[in-house]
């Protein structure tokens, strides 16, 4: 269970009724109820629904999804499946529930540094760092340009995660598009977290997350977005 919250006011729109909207300008939060299920191995299902803390109604709540195997060890592979769209319980008029064809499919591997380079990094005996390399396929897309969905996009990514005194944490993937056109004004150059998190059923986690479009320092729009972030305290509840 989450609870949510931005760092400064933005532009926040919530569905009141089939035709109606609420947009107003607020520090978005909200409250997060996240369930997953692992049969065996690392496959697993999760889904997260999403409620807003003021203008709640039948309409407001959305759900995100994901599905797949993925091993945090170092020297595996992944494959996941993520929808992280505008999923509805009550869709507003005209829309759908879900739209599956624009999850993203994500093939990874995980991997760690060579000794060699690890022990110039590592602060500490105990730490630990891991990479991942990947790339992810977008079957439809919706291009902000064009005003219309268009198909096949595809983006390269890689990043380290470095973990400190056991449960501390630091991450941060780059991302390449290939076919530059397709990276939206909301399509990160790179994404960055840090927090704490214990990672067991009845402790407490407090994170700062950033997905929004950031963009390199060599690019005219460059910006880290850091109050554009989002500061989650996470409890896992005991089952």
């Amino acid at each position: 269970m989450t609870f949510n919250s931005g760092l400064k006011d933005q532009r926040v729109s919530i569905p009141t009724g089939q035709d109606s909207v609420d947009q107003s300008n607020r520090v978005n939060q909200m409250m997060l109820l996240s369930l997953q299920y692992s049969p065996f191995s690392y496959w697993f299902a999760n889904v997260t629904f999403r409620m807003p803390v003021r203008e709640v109604n039948k309409y407001s709540p959305d759900f995100r999804y994901s599905f797949g195997y993925d091993d945090w060890h170092p020297n595996t592979f992944s494959l996941v499946y993520g929808n992280y769209g505008d999923n509805r319980f009550f869709p507003t008029s005209n829309n759908r529930r879900t739209y599956p064809e624009q999850g993203s499919w994500t093939f990874a591997y995980k991997f760690s540094l060579p000794k060699a380079v690890e022990k110039h990094l590592l602060i500490q005996k105990g730490d630990a760092m891991t990479c991942q390399v990947g790339t992810t396929w977008v079957p439809r897309f919706y291009s902000l340009q064009d005003n219309d969905r268009l198909r096949n996009k595809h983006v390269l990514l890689g990043g380290c995660g470095y973990s400190f005194v056991q449960h501390y944490f630091i991450r941060f993937t780059a991302f390449y598009y290939p076919d530059s056109s397709q990276q939206q004004p909301w399509d990160a150059d790179y994404t960055y977290s840090f927090g704490y998190s214990a990672y067991k059923p009845g402790t407490f986690s407090i994170q700062y997350n950033n997905y929004s479009g950031t963009r390199y320092p060599w690019h005219k729009d460059s910006n880290a977005n850091f109050r554009e972030g989002t500061v989650s305290l996470i409890y896992y509840i005991p089952f």
